[in-house]
């Protein structure tokens, strides 16, 4: 017979575990000492214990391996479980497939940004801009996107025309809170538009200009690919971010400068 601490050395299966699969029903001691409640158990369950230990490592549930070694399990339920377990296993496959591909196409977006920025980016005087557009306050990044999405749909239905866009997002003003713009470049004395404003955004001595002949596929990393292509400059983006989208789908992004130096004091 062998004393608990045995049977977890022979399986490399720890004590807590075999109590806890003894605790629901998976494993049960040959002997309990009355005495010192001391588990024993026989030899062949060694057999056992490494049949559970290798059907979890596959991912069966404790009720399903119950179900796999129960005596008397027929063939048509042993292939019943056995298609289950393949169909949790190909939807796994699938899903992590699907974000592989995810990644992959990140880090190859973030290859070609660095690509791109090294090749277009340009230390440069940014100009005050007039918008004729509307604003939208969110309190944390992962909200822009709905908000820039809610933004444009409303811009595109008061404003006729396929137009050039301008997205803007400022936090300087509140550090909780991030204003996000979308809105067209203002024409001298437009006509009034229900439901858009004119907003001005302040121009920059200096700043950084970096062009992507196609949108980026994830715009929060081209940000910070901007930022890393800075460092060699001793700079850093500071103030509102500018996002210029043309009609037919680049899009240059655009951002006021500091020294590293004056963000760290």
């Amino acid at each position: 017979m062998l004393s608990i601490g045995e049977l977890a050395h022979r399986t490399g299966v720890s004590r807590r575990m075999l109590r806890h699969w003894e605790t629901v029903g998976l494993l049960s001691p040959a002997e309990v000492d009355q005495w010192t409640g001391r588990r024993r158990y026989a030899p062949h369950q060694v057999g056992r214990v490494q049949a559970i230990a290798g059907l979890r490592a596959v991912g069966f549930g404790l009720d399903t391996i119950g179900d796999l070694l129960a005596e008397g399990l027929s063939e048509q339920r042993l292939v019943e479980l056995l298609r289950a377990r393949e169909a949790e296993l190909t939807e796994q496959i699938t899903e992590a497939s699907r974000c592989l591909s995810e990644v992959r196409a990140r880090l190859g977006a973030i290859e070609e940004g660095h690509r791109t920025i090294m090749e277009t980016l340009q230390l440069t005087a940014l100009p005050a801009l007039k918008l004729l557009g509307a604003q939208e306050i969110v309190t944390d990044e992962s909200e822009i996107g709905a908000a820039v999405g809610q933004l444009v749909g409303s811009l595109r239905e008061r404003v006729p025309g396929d137009r050039d866009l301008v997205l803007t997002y400022d936090g300087t003003s509140d550090p909780e809170s991030i204003m996000v713009t979308a809105g067209i470049v203002h024409e001298p004395e437009p006509a009034p538009v229900a439901g858009l404003e004119v907003i001005e955004i302040a121009g920059s001595e200096q700043g950084a200009a970096v062009h992507y002949p196609q949108a980026p596929v994830n715009i929060g990393d081209a940000w910070m690919t901007l930022d890393t292509a800075l460092e060699r400059y001793a700079l850093r983006t500071s103030g509102v971010y500018r996002q210029l989208v043309a009609r037919e789908g680049a899009v240059t992004l655009q951002a006021p400068v500091v020294g590293r130096d004056a963000c760290e004091r």
